[in-house]
């Protein structure tokens, strides 16, 4: 464990800053920009409801854009070492191919995101603050209960925190596909990987008239995107909660239901393929290292 521990901290001293920076500028741009900038709200709204909406949607702004650079990032992972040169030095060191590969990429596919978050997450009632001052004025902050306030922040947290998770399980499959094909084909794997999707499920149609492959691949983006963005699963009672001084004990409610259709969706056949082939990918990588590719 200690290992695989300084393993993921040579990847943290690496390659953290760019991360960093991903979590601190759109903060600056928020926190600097608001109070000279316009915010306009086309229905009327109270000070708690606005300041949740605020939160979870800065939360979610930033998720999103976290899982962006995980998507440009984790094709090159699998041969990073070989690009920077390092690879004979820790292939000296006394640690597997499975250790070596699994702590680059839970460092940088979900630690580095996590940390983002987390920033991101202190940041956010920074700015919700400021936008209900904007639009509603300093005196609104009033209405806001402090322990619902803080009640419902770590909700949305640990709410997020599992999203990343299972974000990244139903993407896995075409993660660790595209990091093997990339192991290969460099900046031709990924584009590959799509190509033989399509041949895939175009056959498979062909074939049988069923488009079981391209289904599946459209199921995991979608469980992956109301993973990691839950309001677009919709069902917010957006309109009764507008005036409501207990509009965050009733949202973190609806986001509590959330999490547990979060976790029932990830009990079905079509999660446990994605793992499956994940895993196939993974061994693929480890193959592939171990024979010095």
């Amino acid at each position: 464990m200690n290992r695989f521990g300084w393993l993921m901290r040579r990847e943290w001293m690496q390659h953290h800053r760019g991360w960093l920076i991903l979590a601190v500028v759109p903060a600056i741009i928020a926190l600097a920009g608001i109070p000279f900038g316009t915010v306009q709200i086309d229905e009327v709204v109270g000070a708690p409801m606005l300041a949740a909406m605020v939160f979870v949607v800065y939360l979610m702004a930033l998720m999103a854009i976290a899982l962006v650079g995980v998507m440009f990032d984790a094709p090159g992972l699998a041969r990073r070492d070989r690009q920077d040169r390092s690879i004979e030095f820790w292939l000296s060191m006394p640690t597997g191919h499975v250790q070596s590969l699994a702590a680059t990429f839970l460092t940088n596919l979900l630690l580095m995101p996590l940390v983002v978050l987390l920033i991101s997450a202190l940041v956010a009632p920074a700015v919700a603050s400021l936008v209900v001052v904007k639009v509603l004025g300093a005196p609104a902050l009033g209405a806001i209960a402090l322990p619902a306030w803080i009640g419902f922040g770590l909700l949305v947290l640990l709410r997020e925190v599992l999203g990343l998770v299972f974000c990244l399980l139903w993407l896995s499959p075409l993660i660790m596909l595209g990091m093997a094909a990339s192991s290969w084909l460099k900046g031709w794997g990924v584009p590959a990987m799509a190509a033989a999707i399509g041949l895939a499920s175009l056959a498979q149609q062909q074939l049988t008239g069923q488009r079981h492959v391209w289904e599946m691949v459209l199921l995991w983006g979608d469980q992956a995107k109301v993973a990691a963005l839950p309001l677009l699963r919709g069902g917010v009672p957006f309109k009764s909660l507008a005036l409501d001084d207990d509009a965050m004990p009733l949202f973190g409610q609806w986001m509590l239901h959330d999490t547990g259709q979060l976790l029932r969706d990830a009990l079905s056949p079509a999660f446990a393929v994605a793992l499956l082939i994940a895993a196939l990918g993974f061994s693929v990588l480890v193959w592939r290292r171990s024979r010095g590719g």
